[in-house]
């Protein structure tokens, strides 16, 4: 169920891309239109004499020609291969076979060998964990010695046992002070970068439960 909630999103975000590019292209052309029907010395045309445009129609035709043509020359992967989709499937554990991408002659989405992609989920959150606490990364520091990445309040907490040795196993350094850390940005941004993507999958499990509830519920509430 999430993984069609996730497609149906990639979906729509394609519906958006089609959208804005046919809002761009049917400006373009009335904007043309305008000024070839102006008079030879520049004035506009009454309003009279001109055919009031049918914008809707306009960019409802620009929409599905931008759509066939994005689908028949391979502009977009499809939405099973979207980055949302992907993401959801491997959060799920999922083995991906991921078609590789390579970029055609037109300048299109080819598919080419299937490559597979394997990513453990609890691996990745695992890497996300400071050694002191068990927890994920709070205001991360990184010890210039062995590289290792430590919580600043773990790494507080140790220092005030009177410990210097680096928590993670089979690491030598045993010497770790204030002064031989640093702020590790990449790791603040990955653990931001981790705690949305798990905010996206509550809210797609949310919005997948909603709709199964609206699915029970056997039929519409006229409100009059």
């Amino acid at each position: 169920r999430l993984k069609a909630v996730a497609e149906g999103n990639a979906k729509r975000m394609y519906e958006i891309d089609y959208f804005v590019e046919a809002v761009r292209e049917v400006k373009g052309d009335m904007q043309r239109r305008q000024l070839e029907e102006q008079g030879e010395d520049g004035a506009a045309v009454p309003d009279a004499a001109v055919e009031a445009p049918d914008y809707e129609s306009a960019i409802n035709e620009a929409i599905e020609s931008i759509r066939t043509k994005s689908e028949t020359d391979g502009l977009k992967p499809p939405v099973e291969e979207h980055e949302l989709s992907i993401e959801l499937r491997t959060r799920l554990g999922e083995k991906i076979q991921k078609k590789k991408a390579r970029t055609s002659r037109g300048g299109g989405y080819d598919d080419d060998d299937d490559l597979e992609i394997v990513n453990n989920h609890n691996d990745d959150v695992h890497a996300l964990k400071c050694p002191f606490t068990a927890m994920l990364f709070e205001d991360p520091v990184k010890d210039k010695n062995c590289g290792h990445t430590y919580s600043r309040a773990g790494l507080m907490q140790m220092i005030s046992n009177r410990k210097r040795n680096c928590p993670v196993p089979g690491c030598a350094n045993k010497n770790v002070t204030l002064e031989s850390v640093e702020e590790d940005e990449e790791t603040k941004l990955k653990v931001r970068r981790f705690k949305t993507r798990e905010e996206n999958l509550r809210r797609q499990r949310e919005l997948a439960d909603d709709e199964d509830e609206e699915g029970q519920g056997g039929g519409y509430t006229v409100i009059s």
